[in-house]
């Protein structure tokens, strides 16, 4: 990995970081496999779930999206883990390292990157739509309607595909490399075959040459450019010293690599990192958490304003505990209470999932960008010292993050719990468990028969405390 002059280069991570990356890495292709797999059903079933017709609302359009591009994330992450992971040591070299996985590389790299930025945002939006569904209710269906939730989400996946796609693809190209294998298939040399690598590195060793010349105890130029080149490749910049066993047989193999443009243009890289570390990471997690911060502050809010009014004192006439029993106001009150305890109880489980959503969101996206930030910030030696070694940490954690959501809305969704109940709840439940089929059923017949309601409220203005309370409720269901 060494450039050759390990005593100039600044020491970021330490032999724990190595120990680190080994261990876990033996582990990390059979525990991201069983996380893929769960993850795809879980996103399959929020996929069935939400797209029923009684669950059509802007904020599950929004859940939809974000679980299509989840699914897609695992879908595309399985084969790659099963390929490098699992599969690495029963392979060939000349198959592990073919062109065929290398262009697979190419798409792995843009594709993930795109699809988890696009959840990334649309977890963001479904922040907004929730803070604007509590804080300005009045405004609620104006801003954040059906027609405006579909534009909005089309519109993230087509911008992060633009942002993403053309950085991440002008900064690598597939190169091809002889690599040397003694009897036991260790890599003895890798020599480049494409002429750009060649040239450049020609390049770097001649000005190394100067440099060493002209100050022999100064660092090389270029040191950071050299070590991406010496780490990615793999590869060793001299011949094999005799000692070494000899050469049994060639192959020929691909690898991604930097491009002839990014080798060439530094600020390239950096403009790139720049883009993953703050667009795509800083920028969504700030948001993210100022919204979220706001929102479980409106809901208090809420919250106590509704505990205000439904606690105010009793009326003079009402005061007469005769009349209020002749009149029927005593037996109302106990009513009120538990209609009030039961909204806060929804308010406060919609706020605690809040707070594991963002929680989730920063273990995982923060030291991401965090990461990228340094990146650009201290160079190569950061990125092969530090971040190459944590990638795999990432990738579990990030991976974990598009799994789980079906837990979260399990949790913290009624609605959510009785349709993925009515839709997979096996019928031989039914005879050991008649109360729950009551359930259901009396919950069928309660969406038929607010539905005709809900869709005259669409076409018809509400008085703006009754769009207060019904936009709170909704938000608490989810």
């Amino acid at each position: 990995m060494a450039s050759g002059n390990n005593e100039t280069e600044p020491l970021y991570c330490g032999s724990g970081m190595d120990n680190f990356h080994t261990s876990y890495k033996n582990m990390h292709g059979y525990v991201s496999l069983v996380v893929c797999i769960l993850g795809t059903i879980a996103n399959t079933l929020n996929i069935i779930v939400l797209t029923r017709r009684e669950m059509r609302s802007p904020t599950n359009a929004i859940l939809t999206g974000l679980a299509v591009a989840d699914l897609a994330v695992m879908l595309e992450y399985i084969p790659y883990t099963i390929h490098d992971y699992i599969l690495t040591d029963s392979l060939p070299r000349e198959e592990k390292l073919s062109y065929s996985w290398a262009c697979f590389i190419k798409f792995h790299s843009i594709f993930a990157q795109v699809l988890h930025t696009i959840s990334i945002w649309l977890t963001v939006t479904l922040a907004v739509w929730r803070y604007i569904a509590v804080g300005y209710p009045q405004k609620n269906r104006v801003w954040c309607g059906m027609r405006t939730t579909i534009i909005t989400i089309t519109t993230a996946y087509v911008v992060c595909v633009l942002v993403v796609s053309p950085s991440l693809y002008l900064i690598t190209a597939i190169t091809e490399y002889v690599d040397q294998l003694d009897m036991n298939g260790k890599v003895i040399n890798s020599i480049p075959m494409t002429q750009y690598v060649i040239d450049y590195r020609n390049e770097l060793l001649s000005a190394r040459a100067a440099a060493l010349n002209a100050t022999p105890t100064s660092a090389p130029l270029n040191e950071t450019v050299w070590l991406n080149v010496s780490s990615l490749a793999t590869t060793t910049t001299t011949p094999a010293p005799p000692t070494t066993s000899p050469v049994v047989r060639n192959v020929t193999v691909y690898r991604l690599y930097h491009s002839d443009l990014a080798l060439h243009n530094a600020s390239l890289q950096n403009a790139t990192f720049l883009i993953y570390s703050v667009v795509i990471k800083l920028i969504p997690c700030i948001a993210l958490t100022i919204l979220s911060v706001r929102l479980i502050l409106a809901l208090l809010e809420a919250k106590r304003r509704r505990k205000k009014l439904t606690s105010k004192p009793a009326t003079p006439a009402a005061s007469n505990g005769t009349k209020s029993a002749a009149n029927g106001k005593a037996a109302d009150r106990p009513r009120k209470n538990s209609k009030t305890l039961e909204k806060e109880k929804q308010t406060d489980r919609t706020t605690r999932m809040l707070l594991a959503v963002l929680l989730l969101f920063l273990i995982t996206e923060f030291p991401q960008g965090i990461m990228g930030l340094l990146n650009a910030v201290l160079g190569d030696v950061f990125y092969l010292q530090c971040y190459l070694r944590l990638s795999d940490l990432m990738d579990i954690l990030a991976l974990i993050n598009s799994s789980i959501n079906f837990i979260l809305y399990c949790s913290m969704s009624k609605q959510f719990r009785t349709t993925f109940t009515l839709l997979f709840r096996p019928k031989f439940l039914d005879k050991w468990l008649p109360v729950a089929q009551d359930e259901m059923a009396a919950a069928r017949a309660e969406r038929s028969a607010v539905a005709p309601v809900l869709e005259k409220g669409r076409q018809q203005p509400q008085v703006v405390m009754a769009s207060t309370t019904t936009n709170i409720t909704q938000v608490t269901n989810l």
